[in-house]
């Protein structure tokens, strides 16, 4: 009878301990599948953020592509100005929906009472000074800039434009260095190399600046501080300014006026409002040394695409040079995505 009792009450303590390991287990794999839930969880947010951040990058593509769109449109290639729809036109650039989201082409500019302003459209890159070619007096007379950062970028240009593919190879040597000579600055953050130059002066520089274009400055969409910079007083620049827009002189309204070449210029101007005989003669001057141009090949844009209502966001900046000739193609100078 003793043993048997010493039997039940071993079968009895075999089956708490098997009931406490079961818990255990099962609490196991509870944890377990709570944790492998979270982790999936986690991998699906995350795989939905990162299609996002895709679809906000080909919708900063298409505004991209719409942009190239409107400047392939232009009616009148002979001349560019602010009139021309890649300069301003919210109806195609501003929170443009496709899909799922939006795109927006737009880029800041300083406003009169010195608050930044959007513009929805183009940054023509040829109303701004090459500071490849740019002579020592026009870079002299950028903001900020000073007789020795002057020099400094002039020794950086001499320095840099024999560096090409073909130096030290015979022959080939005087052809990369032709070639060097073109871009002494590759791009203008290069500027910051420079020996005496601040990030204060750069960044003042840098919405005037550029290293793309054949140098001469489009009349039509050049800003106050780069028509100083070729010589020009204040007086004539601001009768420029009024000339482009209009008898209202608000910029991108209907009345606003174009060069139509550089030749007619100073008769053009002339015509809307009295030039004095100094400004006639000094806006000759600077025409005759082959500064201005009034149509633009170099175009720089900045398109932006978001989804879940602004959350997400992705950026593209390109800097394209139109065709020069009817048969040609759009050619891409630089591209970023961020």
């Amino acid at each position: 009878m003793a043993s048997k009792r010493k039997k039940k009450i071993i079968l009895k303590d075999n089956r708490g301990s098997i009931l406490i390991l079961t818990l255990w287990i099962l609490t196991t794999l509870v944890l377990l599948a709570v944790g492998l839930g979270y982790t999936t969880s986690i991998d699906q947010r995350l795989v939905s953020y990162q299609r996002d951040r895709l679809k906000a990058l080909y919708l900063a593509k298409a505004g991209y592509v719409r942009a190239l769109a409107e400047l392939e449109q232009d009616s009148t290639p002979e001349v560019d100005s602010y009139q021309d729809p890649w300069a301003q036109n919210p109806e195609a650039f501003q929170e443009a929906e496709l899909g799922e989201g939006i795109f927006t082409v737009s880029y800041p500019v300083p406003g009169e009472d010195g608050e930044e302003k959007v513009v929805h459209g183009v940054v023509d890159e040829d109303r701004k000074v090459n500071i490849n070619t740019a002579s020592e007096d026009v870079l002299v007379r950028l903001p900020g800039m000073t007789e020795e950062i002057v020099e400094a970028l002039l020794e950086w240009r001499e320095k840099h434009s024999g560096e090409g593919e073909g130096e030290g190879k015979g022959e080939g040597k005087e052809e990369g260095k032709e070639e060097g000579k073109e871009k002494p600055f590759a791009v203008l953050e290069e500027l910051l190399l420079v020996e005496g130059m601040t990030d204060e002066v750069f960044e003042a520089l840098q919405p005037l600046t550029t290293v793309y274009t054949d140098g001469k400055i489009n009349l039509n969409t050049s800003p106050k501080d780069v028509l100083i910079s070729l010589g020009m007083d204040d007086g004539l620049v601001d009768k420029i300014s009024r000339f482009r827009n209009g008898l209202d002189d608000i910029r991108g309204t209907e009345d606003d006026q174009s060069f139509t070449n550089t030749g007619s210029a100073v008769q053009q101007l002339n015509g809307f409002e009295p030039l004095s005989p100094e400004e006639s003669a000094l806006l000759a001057g600077i025409i005759s040394q082959n500064l201005l141009k009034v149509r633009s090949d170099f175009y720089r844009i900045y398109s932006k695409g978001a989804v879940r209502d602004g959350k997400i966001i992705r950026s593209v900046e390109g800097v394209v040079q139109l065709p020069t000739e009817p048969e040609g193609s759009i050619v891409v100078l630089s591209w970023h995505e961020y």
